[in-house]
């Protein structure tokens, strides 16, 4: 039987984490590890960023709840994704905010995405200095590949979400993410960024799980 030793999380740039790949470490045990684009072997991921969108999906009696939360820390964007009692915790945050997350990498859905276990507003300037300078030391010191950090153009999505409402309304009985995905091959974060403005603007509504529908 595998043994494994607790290994601390590791601040990286989220370019590194999804441009990487997941792997099973061990035999009747194993753990994900993260092999990051620079080579890394990363256990448990610790990031900062923006929240550039938000989706929560309430327990009913029929599902858990649900939030995922997409950060961009300038190099790339990341999903952090929660169930439960840590859904609710995710559901306080907002876009726009600054937010720190230690987390350990999973993948599903053709993505590797972040399964939360400490979070942290960031409310001081000094902090977030403090995690871009402390990132940048530890890549120098290791001889690491900086991503170079980009500065993304506003983009308002408006023939995405023509399409998307679109499919929604031609459809009696609602459609699903994955049938949003499929159909309009988007990316599924802009995806969920333009549906929560449909939902916040009352054009559409949940009936079920991860369904929407026109109201």
């Amino acid at each position: 039987m595998s043994k494994f030793v607790p290994t601390p999380p590791i601040l990286t740039y989220i370019f590194d984490i999804v441009n990487g790949q997941l792997e099973k470490e061990g035999d009747d045990r194993y753990r994900w590890v993260l092999i990051s684009s620079n080579r890394e072997r990363i256990y448990k991921i610790r990031i900062s960023g923006t929240i550039v969108s938000k989706y929560f999906s309430p327990k009913t009696d029929e599902k858990k709840a649900f939030a995922s939360l997409t950060i961009d820390d300038g190099t790339d964007t990341i999903r952090v994704k929660a169930w439960e009692e840590t859904a609710d915790a995710l559901d306080k945050f907002f876009e726009g905010e600054e937010i720190e997350i230690i987390g350990k990498p999973r993948s599903g859905e053709n993505e590797i995405y972040i399964l939360p276990e400490e979070y942290m507003k960031i409310e001081d300037y000094n902090k977030e200095l403090y995690l871009r300078t402390k990132k940048i030391k530890r890549y120098v010191k290791k001889n690491l590949v900086i991503p170079a950090e980009e500065k993304k153009e506003e983009n308002n999505f408006l023939a995405e979400k023509e399409m998307i409402w679109e499919l929604i309304t031609n459809s009696e009985e609602g459609v699903e993410m994955d049938f949003l995905i499929e159909s309009t091959k988007l990316e599924r974060s802009t995806i969920e960024e333009i549906i929560h403005e449909l939902l916040n603007n009352g054009d559409i509504y949940e009936p079920t799980a991860l369904k929407f529908k026109k109201i």
